[in-house]
Formats: structure tokens, C-alpha cells, sequence
């Protein structure tokens, strides 16, 4: 979303009808509930296979039966990430279990939106708040501190909404394309096989 440098961050240029409130900085912890205390970690030799996606810093690892957590969630790694410039942060639906590699984040009813806040999250730069020189690490009282800036609950409603309905047209589109790789290879084949029927 265009902001208006002049006015800082907290009142867009471009927004939908009907909304005109000042955005406010809240910090993450005022916004979300921190669900790390039900993370159960386990290892591959002790997983019973499942449907349940299993989730660590960067991503689904596994699927397992039983579930730790539930619901409309924010996952944010916090040690192991693969990528620092491209911070690892899933917005995830259902249930899962997750190891003790992720942050797990809950929006808080009428508060926060799910969607609005992942996507809020992606754009910052999570760098500058990672601890340890080796192995970077994110850890829980430097991810309350993280700040948003952050509309009404509606709003984030309205946003959150256009969001969801651009990742499944992007999703659909990747499908698509997965679907008619194998073609690539086709005219690859005819043409090796014309050439071998030449010889």
C-alpha cells in the first residue's frame, strides 16, 4: 500500500471506502497472544504419520498424527531460518503441530486480523532484531517488540480479505503452470526422436 511520506505511515493515500481513522503503532505482544508454551517437538524416528502438518522454522517437515495447536495462526521462525532477507512466515489454518524451531501467534479477537498481520509481518525487516552472532535467532521478547502499524479491526478486515484473494489467484496460476511443465518436455522428444528416425 502507497503511504504519505509527509503524514509518516499512519494514513495511507490508497485505501477503501468508507475508512479515514489515522493508522496506530501497536506492538506485536498488544495485538497477538504467544502460543510457544504448546509447542512439542518430536524426532523423525518418533513420528507417527498422519495428515496433521507437521511445521518447523522454515515450513511443513512432515505430516503426523495428533495436533498441537489450532485455529487461524501466524508462524514466525525462531532459530534455523533459512533465509535472513526473506524471513520464514506462514499463515496457517486448521490444525498443525509445530516444533520448538517457530513462533506460534495467535490474533487477538477484534483486535487483529490474521491475514492483515502475516502479510504486516513479511514487510518487516526482521533482521534487525535477531540475537546471536552464529546461529540468528529470534527470540520471544524481541518479537513482542515488533511494531505494526495497524488500522481499525475492519479495515484489517478489508485488507486482510484482498490479500487472501491474491494468494489464491497466485496459487491457482502456480498450479496451472506445475500442470503444464510435463508439456515443456514434449516438443524436446519429437525433436529427438525426428532427428533419430533421420539418422
Amino acid at each position: 500500500m502507497e503511504l504519505n511520506e509527509e503524514k509518516t505511515d499512519l494514513f495511507p493515500e490508497i485505501r477503501f471506502h468508507d475508512f479515514s481513522e489515522n493508522w496506530q503503532r501497536q506492538k506485536l505482544n498488544d495485538v497477538t497472544i504467544n502460543l510457544d508454551k504448546l509447542r512439542v517437538p518430536i524426532t523423525k524416528n518418533r513420528r507417527r504419520a498422519g495428515d496433521t502438518p507437521y511445521y518447523g522454522a522454515n515450513g511443513i517437515q512432515d505430516y503426523v498424527t495428533g495436533f498441537t495447536h489450532k485455529g487461524k495462526l501466524i508462524l514466525i521462525a525462531e532459530d534455523g531460518a533459512s533465509d535472513l532477507n526473506d524471513y520464514p512466515i506462514q499463515l496457517v489454518t486448521g490444525k498443525i503441530w509445530v516444533n520448538n524451531h517457530a513462533h506460534i501467534l495467535a490474533p487477538k479477537e477484534q483486535i487483529a486480523h490474521h491475514s492483515f498481520i502475516g502479510n504486516s509481518l513479511k514487510n518487516v525487516d526482521i533482521k534487525s532484531y535477531l540475537t546471536g552472532a552464529g546461529r540468528a535467532k529470534l527470540n520471544k521478547g524481541a518479537l513482542e517488540k515488533i511494531a505494526l502499524t495497524m488500522p481499525s479491526f475492519s479495515e484489517q478486515e478489508k485488507i486482510g480479505t484482498l490479500f487472501e484473494k491474491i494468494n489464491q489467484v497466485i496459487t491457482v496460476k502456480k498450479r496451472k503452470l506445475e500442470l503444464l511443465h510435463p508439456f515443456k518436455v514434449l516438443p524436446h522428444q519429437w525433436l529427438s526422436r525426428t532427428l533419430i528416425d533421420c539418422n
